[in-house]
C-alpha cells in the first residue's frame, strides 16, 4: 500500500515536472530568439576595424589660381607699307628749315619702301607655362631707306638730316649708310641719336662727321621695331544649359569664342596726333591653343564671314588684313571627357559624417580626363537627386572655385523600382539640385564639397511568405553599393553596427541621406543570405516580403511537448490500469 503510494505520488512529480518543461522550454526559445544578435558572427559581412581616410588641400594642387585661358600666339609673316615719313616739323630749327626749303638737303623716300624683315617678338598668352610672360603686342623688325642729297658749297648746312617714319612708335635698332662711293656699312651709334619735336621722335643722322665732301649723295637704311597691338584677346565659352553629366565619363563639346583686335598705329600726315594705321597690310598667322583638338570653324573678319575656308591644314588661321582695327571672331568646339574620381554613384567620391547624427559632407572630385591642356570648360552640370534643396548647408571648392546650385525637380520613374520587392510601387516625386562644377583643366582633380542635413529615416520591416514580421534576422544596409555608414567611398568604409530585426520585424536607421539603399538579410545561426531587397528613404515604411516560410516554433514545440505528455500520461494509465485489474 505505501508502494502504491509512493508510485502515484512519483507520478504526479513526474507529470508535474512535464507540464513546467513544457512552458519553460518555449519561453527559453523565445528568449534565444529574441538574442540571436550575441552569436553573431560580425566579421562576416562588416570589418572589425574599418579603415579611416584623411582629405586635405595638400593631397591635390590646381593648375590655375584664376580663370585664364590660354590663347596661343599671333604672328606677322608679312607687312606691306608705302607712305613717306616725316622730314620737318614746327619745332625744328629755322636753319633746319631754310636747309630743306633751299633744297640744300633733299630727303626722299626710298623705292624700296618700307620692308619687313622679321617678327622678333610675336604675341602670345600661355596659362600653363610660368616662364612664357604675357605679350599682347607684335613686334616687328622693319627696314625703312631714305635718299639724301645735300650740296654745302656756298651754304652754311646744319650737317645733319632729321626722319620719323610714319609708323609709330618706333625704336631703331640699326643704321646702315651706302653711297656710289661708299659701300655699305654700319653707322656707329656715336653719329645718330633721337630727338623730340612736338611729340614726334626723330632720327638725327650727323652726315657732316661722316663726309668731307660738299655735296654728296647717300641712302640710310634705318633698320627699326615697330609695335602692333592685339586688343580685346580673350576666349570665352558660350554658356548653355546642354552640359550636363549624365554618364561616369560624359563627352561634353561646348563651344568656344575667340576674338581680338589688331591696330596698328601712324601719325596723321605731318600732323602730330596718332590714328589708327588704315593703309598698313600685315599678313597674321593665328595659332589656336591646342589647336588641333578644334572643331567646327566659323570665322568672321570685320564682319564679313569665311566659314573655315582660310583655315590651314593644321589648324592655324593665316589672312592679309588691314591694322586698323581689324576684328577678328572665330567660333568653335572642344571635346572633353570629364569624369570623377572613383565614384560611388557616378559623381560623388567621399559622403560622411561630420556634425551631430544628421550634418554630412559629400565631396565630389571632377576631372579632364580627355581634352585640351590650354582650355578650362565651365558651365558643366550634373543632377544630383539625393540632396534636397534646402538641406543644403554650405558649398565650398578645395581651390576657391565658383560652385552654384538650383533647386529642379527628380521624378523616379516607376519602372525603377518595380522589380524591388517594395510595396509602395507608386512613382516618387520629389526635389534635387543642379550643381554646377567649378571651372576644370585637364591635368588637375578639382574637388568641391556639399555640407548638407539628413532629414530622413531609413525604415525596414521584414515578414515571411505570409506577412508576418520576422525578429532577429541580421541585416547590413548598402547605399550605391557601399556599406553605409558614417563614411562612404570606394576605398574605405566606416559602416553602422549590425542591424537586427526587433519584435515587430523592423529596422530602424536615422538620418540617412536621400535615396535608394540596398538591404541584404542574413539568417544570424547559419550565416546564409536569405535575400536582397531595395528599400527608399522617402518611403515611410519599406516592407519587405522574404521567402520563410511561415511555422511558428512555438506552436511545434508546444505541439511536440503536448503529445510527449498525452503518450507518458497514456502509457502510466494503461499501467496502472493493469496492475489494478491484477
Amino acid at each position: 500500500m505505501h508502494t502504491d503510494r509512493s508510485r502515484k505520488k512519483r507520478i504526479k512529480y513526474f507529470i508535474f515536472f512535464l507540464i513546467v518543461l513544457n512552458i519553460v522550454i518555449p519561453l527559453l526559445i523565445v528568449g534565444l530568439q529574441g538574442n540571436t544578435q550575441s552569436n553573431v558572427n560580425e566579421n562576416y559581412y562588416y570589418e572589425k576595424t574599418p579603415k579611416t581616410h584623411s582629405f586635405s588641400k595638400g593631397d591635390y594642387e590646381p593648375i590655375l589660381d584664376t580663370e585664364k585661358q590660354g590663347l596661343g600666339d599671333i604672328n606677322i609673316t608679312d607687312l606691306i607699307f608705302d607712305e613717306p615719313g616725316i622730314t620737318s616739323s614746327n619745332g625744328m630749327s629755322p636753319s633746319y628749315k631754310e636747309d630743306l626749303s633751299s633744297e640744300a638737303l633733299n630727303v626722299s623716300y626710298n623705292e624700296k619702301k618700307t620692308q619687313f624683315i622679321k617678327t622678333n617678338k610675336k604675341a602670345q598668352v600661355d596659362n600653363r607655362n610660368e616662364n612664357i610672360t604675357d605679350y599682347r603686342k607684335i613686334t616687328v623688325l622693319l627696314n625703312e631707306s631714305i635718299d639724301v642729297a645735300y650740296n654745302a658749297s656756298g651754304q652754311n648746312l646744319e650737317g645733319y638730316v632729321l626722319y620719323a617714319p610714319k609708323l609709330t612708335p618706333f625704336l631703331v635698332v640699326q643704321l646702315w649708310i651706302e653711297n656710289d662711293t661708299y659701300t655699305l656699312r654700319k653707322v656707329n651709334e656715336e653719329y645718330y641719336s633721337i630727338v623730340t619735336y612736338d611729340s614726334i621722335n626723330f632720327l638725327k643722322y650727323t652726315y657732316r662727321d661722316n663726309f668731307s665732301d660738299n655735296a654728296l649723295n647717300f641712302t640710310l637704311h634705318i633698320i627699326w621695331e615697330y609695335n602692333l597691338t592685339i586688343n580685346s584677346w580673350r576666349l570665352t565659352q558660350y554658356e548653355v544649359d546642354d552640359l550636363l553629366i549624365e554618364e561616369e565619363n560624359q563627352v561634353l563639346s561646348p563651344e568656344f569664342k575667340y576674338e581680338f583686335n589688331i591696330i596698328g598705329s601712324k601719325f596723321n600726315g605731318s600732323q602730330n596726333n596718332i590714328i589708327n594705321a588704315n593703309t598698313l597690310k600685315v599678313n597674321l598667322t593665328v595659332n589656336f591653343p591646342d589647336k588641333t583638338l578644334l572643331m567646327n570653324h566659323k570665322i568672321q573678319i570685320n564682319s564679313e564671314n569665311f566659314g573655315s575656308s582660310i583655315l590651314n591644314a593644321d589648324k592655324s588661321l593665316s589672312w592679309l588684313v588691314l591694322a586698323n582695327n581689324s576684328k577678328f571672331l572665330i567660333d568653335f568646339t572642344v571635346s572633353f571627357i570629364i569624369g570623377f574620381v572613383e565614384p560611388v554613384d557616378e559623381t560623388w567620391g567621399i559622403d560622411r559624417l561630420v556634425e551631430e547624427k544628421d550634418i554630412r559632407e559629400r565631396i565630389y572630385f571632377p576631372q579632364i580626363i580627355s581634352g585640351p591642356n590650354h582650355i578650362f570648360v565651365k558651365y558643366v552640370n550634373i543632377l544630383e537627386d539625393t540632396i534636397g534643396f534646402a538641406q543644403v548647408d554650405s558649398k565650398t571648392s578645395l581651390f576657391g572655385r565658383s560652385i552654384s546650385y538650383v533647386e529642379v525637380n527628380v521624378t523616379e520613374l516607376e519602372e525603377d523600382i518595380k522589380n524591388s520587392l517594395i510595396f509602395n510601387e507608386n512613382a516618387t516625386k520629389r526635389q534635387g539640385i543642379k550643381i554646377t562644377l567649378p571651372y576644370l583643366i585637364k591635368g588637375e582633380v578639382c574637388p568641391f564639397t556639399f555640407k548638407y542635413e539628413t532629414d530622413k529615416d531609413l525604415r525596414v520591416i521584414i515578414t515571411d511568405n505570409i506577412r508576418m514580421p520576422i525578429v532577429g534576422l541580421d541585416v547590413v544596409v548598402f547605399y550605391y553599393g557601399e556599406k553605409y555608414g558614417t563614411y562612404i567611398s570606394k576605398e574605405v568604409n566606416q559602416p553602422i553596427g549590425p542591424t537586427i530585426t526587433d519584435q515587430n520585424g523592423e529596422i530602424l536607421v536615422e538620418n540617412v541621406p536621400n535615396g535608394n539603399y540596398t538591404i541584404k538579410i542574413y539568417d544570424p545561426i547559419t550565416e546564409e543570405l536569405i535575400l536582397e531587397a531595395e528599400v527608399s528613404a522617402f518611403t515611410d515604411v519599406n516592407y519587405v516580403l522574404t521567402p520563410i516560410v511561415h511555422f511558428p516554433l512555438i506552436v511545434l514545440i508546444f505541439s511536440i511537448s503536448s503529445l510527449s505528455i498525452f503518450g507518458i500520461g497514456y502509457k502510466i494509465f494503461k499501467k496502472q490500469k493493469k496492475n489494478t485489474s491484477k
